[in-house]
């Protein structure tokens, strides 16, 4: 017999932040929510990996240097999984040798960004990985910043 209750799914612009840094994953959050996203802002990087399995966002963007689990060993246990590995994953981190670059590139994600980014960058990266038919009407033109050049991510 059929349930009468709705299956909720998850909404159309879901994005999964994943960052250590608790007072950049809400300022992320904030900012994207703003501009038409439902962001799932998540400080665990094995907590990310049961999040984007079960809510199956449209993008990741995701921190490389995490306690636990770093973000290039997140990155391929996304794209190892046949279920997770179209969803396209943005690295965003204070690391930005060319070795890290080269490796997160080699792993399968689709864009790199250096901290500290705008949100309008994360905004045109995100446009330019999914395409501007998935994007949500920008509502603000404020210029915020994330990440901090001597951060750890």
């Amino acid at each position: 017999m059929p349930s009468d209750s709705p299956v909720t799914k998850p909404p159309e612009r879901l994005l999964c932040y994943v960052d250590d840094e608790v007072n950049l994953l809400s300022v992320v959050k904030r900012g994207l929510e703003r501009r038409g996203w439902t962001v799932e802002a998540i400080g665990d990087p094995f907590d990310a990996l049961r999040k984007v399995r079960k809510d199956m966002p449209k993008v990741v963007v995701l921190d490389l240097l995490m306690p636990g689990m770093d973000g290039f060993q997140v990155l391929r246990a996304l794209k190892s999984s046949p279920d997770l590995a179209g969803i396209p994953v943005i690295i965003g981190s204070a690391r930005d040798s060319q070795k890290d670059k080269e490796m997160a590139f080699s792993l399968g994600a689709a864009a790199f960004l250096v901290k500290p980014f705008g949100i309008k960058e994360l905004l045109l990266t995100i446009e330019s990985v999914l395409g501007s038919s998935l994007m949500p009407p920008e509502r603000s033109e404020t210029s915020e910043f994330f990440g901090d050049r001597g951060g750890t991510g």
